[in-house]
């Protein structure tokens, strides 16, 4: 265990000189993202509980410090924080604040466990689940579930999410019904972008599968995470785990994204020498939309990018849309 300034000693040799504000909760030091010229300019400030971290000039923001110091120090020190200085568990913004713990609804069911039951929510569920290709040892791995009493959640498959205390830490629902009931997904309020969906799962020494949605996951393996969206964000946990471990990448987002978001954020994790493959997508709506066959197919054929080649394509992509670069 180490000491406050212990770990005051150690940002500073990474970021040079700092301030304690007056309450001890924040460390500021000079950006070395935006660099500002005055070097007594600090305007990172560090949360010393938990290194969650904010540039009050650039906007720069993150849950560790493992970002920076990839990108700015040594390996050495990216070690020596991870073995030595690394928080025992992040303190998020929710939980200083003390709101409500997210809840599964109080009838939650295993539908592993009910999946023979003559029930008409519960067989359309299942039907569901089964014509979107999960199978039965995919319900019980992900532990989805579903409500039968509850009316926002009931006639919904839902996903839980556990971090890697084994904690739930989120949960999405999917509407099983062909009529057009709004909202299609459904998740109680919390920002993704504190989450690792179902992190209990994930094993950071091999190479991760990143992905747009849940039943993307499925089909990718159970070294896979969702991103609940297209959105990856340095100010994410996902990207602070990401450099933390040293984690390689594989990138398989939808078919649409292949001249634009794919290329850009495979761009962003190359900047902080992360390894990242990609999956050609483009034969597919999205990985969720073929067979396990299928993407393992493209998966084994998962090439490093070529950015020569993404930048004609993104250079064509720009032409053909009108966009501007």
């Amino acid at each position: 265990m180490f000491s406050v300034s212990e770990k005051i000693s150690f940002i500073e040799s990474i970021f040079g000189k700092g301030s304690l504000s007056t309450n001890g909760k924040n460390f500021s030091v000079r950006c070395p993202i935006c660099a500002p010229t005055d070097l007594n300019k600090k305007k990172l400030a560090i949360r010393v509980t938990d290194d969650a971290h904010h540039c009050w000039t650039c906007g720069w923001k993150s849950y560790t410090l493992a970002p920076l110091i990839k990108r700015f120090s040594t390996q050495s020190a990216l070690a020596l924080y991870r073995d030595k200085f690394k928080p025992e568990k992040r303190v998020s913004d929710k939980e200083e604040k003390g709101p409500p713990p997210i809840t599964l609804p109080e009838d939650f069911l295993l539908i592993g466990d009910k999946q023979d039951s003559k029930d008409p929510d519960v067989r359309a569920a299942w039907n569901y689940l089964l014509s979107r290709g999960v199978t039965e040892r995919d319900a019980w791995f992900y532990k989805i579930g579903i409500s039968k009493l509850d009316q926002r959640w009931k006639r919904r498959v839902i996903f839980p999410s556990f971090d890697e205390d084994g904690l739930l830490n989120f949960f999405v629902a999917r509407n099983v019904d062909t009529w057009d009931r709004r909202p299609k997904w459904d998740n109680p309020d919390a920002n993704k972008f504190e989450i690792v969906f179902n992190g209990l799962n994930i094993n950071w020494s091999k190479e991760v599968i990143i992905c747009e949605g849940l039943f993307d996951a499925l089909k990718c393996g159970e070294n896979s995470i969702p991103l609940l969206g297209s959105d990856f964000s340095t100010n994410s946990l996902l990207f602070s785990q990401i450099i933390m471990n040293g984690t390689p990448v594989i990138l398989a987002l939808d078919g649409d994204m292949w001249e634009s978001k794919t290329p850009r954020l495979a761009k962003l994790l190359r900047q902080f020498d992360v390894q990242v493959s990609v999956v050609d997508t483009r034969d597919m709506p999205d990985p969720g939309s073929v067979s396990k066959r299928h993407f393992k197919e493209a998966l084994d054929r998962a090439i490093s990018p070529d950015w020569g080649s993404l930048f004609f394509d993104r250079l064509d992509f720009c032409t053909r849309t009108k966009l501007k670069i």
